[in-house]
């Protein structure tokens, strides 16, 4: 396939994996409805999911360059259709556990993958606004999809049986037409790999990662609740202003391309950081969801700058290996930053929702350290 083919390729599956991953959010209050869980209780699903991305990213990180790029894929692909079976057939609270894990390795294998097949396509066909946009994309479908379903009464669960059909028909399409190379490296051993991390480019920019994704997660993960739970929405309005950010949130990241040619990309992350806690202020005083959709905006273009940042500026042949501690950290962040969200909602969501004022001024502070940072040896 040509590289255009193939960078299409992994924007659709960008798309459909983001339509599983942002299925969750809209249905939180109808899996607690369902099997009988409180929101302390249903917080074990994202931070479970968070842990199977986490774990596929970390463990993954030190084979993906000797196992290859296709064959990785492929497996991902393998446990996502699994998760996705268990999930639309489950019929008690451990099986969702167990397919939402299921589905966070899949998750993070696959992204790990696409990430590091994406950066080693010739740079200008490179495009990290859109590739994030991909997964704006369905996140935008996902909760519309949601909202659908719960107008004409039927089982959220058949929603994933939708997914199932979506990813076994890529899986199809990997193992016929093989859009992505089955790229190989030597193997980075552990104490290399420990003297990657130890630079002060390479951490830094994990912690951007680790702040920003549980930030996000958690702001998203808890909309519903926020919504229906203190600002007395209904929850097919609760999904449809989840979908009204997925659109906004999308735009930015579009755009985000631009912004970085007027802002540059540590710019670009400094201001829309101020934006986010502004934005977020604004919503938590006024209890409107307009600010929710000022949020959208100002997450959208933070991800994809420090991803466009790093992969441009590493050795390709850590890029694997980068990606994989990259979405680790971020599954890092899901874990800590968005599980304490849900667990504090229980009390008080206003407070839970403070919580990213903390996250994002540390990264204002982080970014402005690795704007110092030289590029030709990341010490």
């Amino acid at each position: 396939m040509t590289q255009k083919n193939t960078r299409n390729f992994i924007y659709l599956s960008m798309i459909v994996f983001s339509m599983v991953m942002n299925t969750l959010a809209p249905l939180m209050t109808s899996i607690q409805e369902r099997f009988s869980v409180s929101i302390t209780i249903s917080s074990s699903l994202p931070f479970i999911s968070t842990f199977g991305t986490m774990l596929s990213n970390f463990i993954g990180s030190f084979f993906i360059a000797q196992i290859g790029y296709k064959n990785f894929l492929t497996g991902g692909f393998i446990v996502q259709i699994l998760g996705l079976f268990l999930f639309a057939t489950a019929f008690n609270f451990p099986m969702v556990v167990l397919s939402v894990f299921l589905l966070g390795v899949a998750t993070g294998a696959t992204f790990m993958t696409l990430t590091s097949a994406f950066s080693h396509l010739d740079r200008e066909i490179q495009n990290f606004g859109f590739l994030n946009a991909s997964f704006g994309i369905g996140g935008i479908i996902a909760p519309l999809l949601v909202s659908l379903f719960l107008v004409m009464n039927l089982d959220f669960r058949f929603v994933y049986f939708i997914h199932l059909i979506l990813i076994s028909l890529l899986w199809v399409f990997v193992l016929i037409y093989k859009p992505i190379q089955n790229i190989k490296y030597e193997a980075i051993k552990f104490k290399e790999a420990t003297g990657i991390i130890r630079k002060r480019f390479v951490y830094l920019s994990l912690l951007i990662f680790l702040f920003y994704s549980g930030s996000e997660i958690g702001i998203i993960t808890w909309s519903g609740n926020l919504f229906h739970n203190v600002f007395n929405y209904s929850k097919e309005f609760s999904s449809v202003i989840i979908s009204l950010f997925w659109v906004v949130f999308t735009f930015g990241r579009v755009i985000t391309e631009f912004l970085n040619r007027k802002l540059t990309e540590l710019g670009t992350i400094l201001y829309f950081s101020i934006s986010l806690i502004m934005s977020l202020a604004l919503l938590l005083i006024f209890r409107h969801f307009i600010f929710f959709l000022f949020i959208g905006f100002s997450l959208a273009a933070i991800f994809p700058s420090i991803q466009k940042y790093t992969n441009q500026n590493l050795p390709k042949r850590i890029l694997g290996m980068y990606n994989g501690l990259a979405f680790g950290s971020t599954g890092i962040g899901a874990m800590i930053i968005a599980t304490s969200m849900g667990v504090i909602g229980d009390i008080n969501f206003n407070i839970s929702y403070a919580i990213p004022f903390l996250t994002f001024a540390v990264i204002i502070f982080i970014t402005q350290k690795l704007g110092k940072e030289k590029l030709d040896n990341g010490n």
